[in-house]
């Protein structure tokens, strides 16, 4: 009987502590720190709450399987326009279009969601593509990168995403090729936390403009989110100038995400116009 009593005992100071442990871990740990996964916005907008459904890069959930995965998905396998492309390097007829980049000096958060590095940012960021304002909703990483040009894979893609008053999204794409060490890139893969869905603030403050190449030209193409549930509708914006990441930075990136680009998709009858 005795032994009975001991074991009760034991047993519900278990309860109690795991209950005391549960209410109180918010509370607990560095300040700046959340276990929370934010919603993208990019995928709430087409029903997809992110990470819903299972996929992957490689194996049975990787890309030639996404539109298999559920319903939600079959756009990626009987979509017609899909994204990324090749894109042609030779001479386009040049169009007049108009981008402005009004990105503000911001404090970062940061996430490894366990497909790409998702950065988002506290205070108004946006472009107006012809006097049509999108706002900076996340921006994120795939190595290689996605889109080609003329058959060209770059080392790494930066995708910028944003979204107008409407829910129209506009995606600019930046090429990275390696070289010199880019300071704010570097900093971002320094305070990337390895546990997937935990986002960090960053303890600086960035100058997006410094994160673009000087020069605006660029395709423009309309196509699809990359990932699923590869909503078609997105207008992209391939920047033909690109910027630079470090080999150290680049492998930390393979490091703690591995390779996460979506192969090459068919243009169809599609236009590519460049500006």
């Amino acid at each position: 009987m005795q032994y009975f009593y001991k074991s009760s005992i034991i047993f519900y100071a278990y309860i109690l502590g795991v209950f005391i442990l549960t209410l109180f871990t918010p509370f607990f740990g560095f300040a700046q720190e959340n276990t929370f996964t934010r919603q993208d916005p990019i995928h709430k907008k087409f029903g997809d709450k992110q990470n819903r459904f299972n996929w992957d890069y490689f194996g049975i959930e990787g890309p030639e399987h996404w539109g298999l995965l559920t319903k939600e998905y079959a756009t990626c396998e009987t979509g017609s326009k899909q994204s990324p492309i090749d894109l042609p390097v030779q001479e386009l007829n040049l169009h007049r279009e108009t981008v402005e980049f009004h990105y503000r000096t911001s404090e970062l958060h940061e996430m490894n969601n366990g497909h790409t590095v998702q950065v988002s940012h506290k205070t108004g960021c946006h472009v107006a593509l012809n006097k049509r304002v999108y706002n900076l909703r996340q921006f994120h990483f795939h190595e290689p990168s996605e889109h080609h040009f003329d058959g060209k894979a770059f080392p790494m893609e930066m995708h910028l995403v944003h979204q107008d008053e409407t829910g129209h999204i506009l995606v600019i794409a930046v090429m990275m090729e390696i070289g010199p060490e880019h300071p704010v890139l570097k900093n971002l893969l320094d305070w990337l936390p390895d546990q997937i869905g935990k986002e960090v603030s960053v303890p600086l403050k960035v100058s997006f403009r410094k994160i673009l190449p000087s020069s605006t030209e660029h395709y423009s193409y309309y196509g699809s989110l990359t990932t699923p549930p590869c909503s078609e509708g997105v207008q992209w914006l391939v920047l033909t100038t690109p910027i630079y990441i470090s080999e150290g930075s680049l492998k930390k990136f393979l490091d703690l995400i591995g390779p996460n680009a979506r192969p090459i998709q068919s243009l169809g009858d599609r236009q590519i116009e460049k500006y």
